[in-house]
């Protein structure tokens, strides 16, 4: 039990890290280049969602799991949209694996098994994004899997990954937190002897 704790708090706190590093960068990148409203309503849009979903998943784990995993599903949904409509040259994909992953680490705390599955579909979303880049731009002149790896996404699909087998390891160390609640304890009736 001491071993899955450890190991849920390195998770959160390795995975806190790395989506502040993460986006504080992309949020940075966006003050530098279009800078003023635009740069100040992006980092509202990253920062507002975040605070809203990290709360909600330590508060209410049930129901934080739920959002979590319709966002997840709808970050699926806006990825393959991409794929067919030109959204802009933002990296949206892995900012959104970003955004969702820390409120996805803090139900880790108690959910350990639940988080590693939803990081590794926020792992999972972004690699098929590249891989179906990839084969639509094969050939003699596209670029290699390891290039298109080596971006922004890249970056966020194998820590993701890392951090996803961490939550899962812990969840398993740990029964991921299930315990079987103690009923109340019964004395079995005292027996009476009768000698005959």
């Amino acid at each position: 039990m001491v071993m899955a704790r450890i190991l849920r708090w390195a998770a959160v706190t390795l995975t806190a890290l790395f989506v502040v590093g993460g986006l504080l960068f992309a949020i940075g990148s966006v003050w530098d280049d279009p800078g003023g409203w635009t740069a100040l309503l992006v980092t509202l849009a990253i920062v507002v969602p975040l605070i809203v979903l990290t709360v909600l998943a330590a508060r209410e784990a049930e129901l934080g799991f739920l959002v979590l995993a319709g966002a997840v599903g709808l970050f699926a949904a806006w990825m393959v949209l991409t794929l067919f409509v030109e959204v802009g040259r933002v990296p949206d994909i892995p900012v959104i694996a970003l955004l969702l992953a820390l409120p996805s680490a803090v139900l880790g705390r108690r959910h350990a098994g639940r988080a590693g599955s939803l990081l590794l579909a926020l792992a999972a979303v972004p690699f098929a994004d590249v891989l179906a880049r990839w084969f639509g731009e094969r050939g003699p002149d596209g670029p290699g899997l390891g290039a298109l790896l080596g971006g922004s996404t890249g970056a966020v699909v194998v820590p993701l990954a890392v951090l996803a087998v961490l939550f899962l390891v812990a969840g398993a160390v740990g029964h991921d937190g299930t315990r079987v609640p103690a009923g109340p304890r019964v004395k079995p009736p005292a027996r009476s002897r009768q000698h005959l």
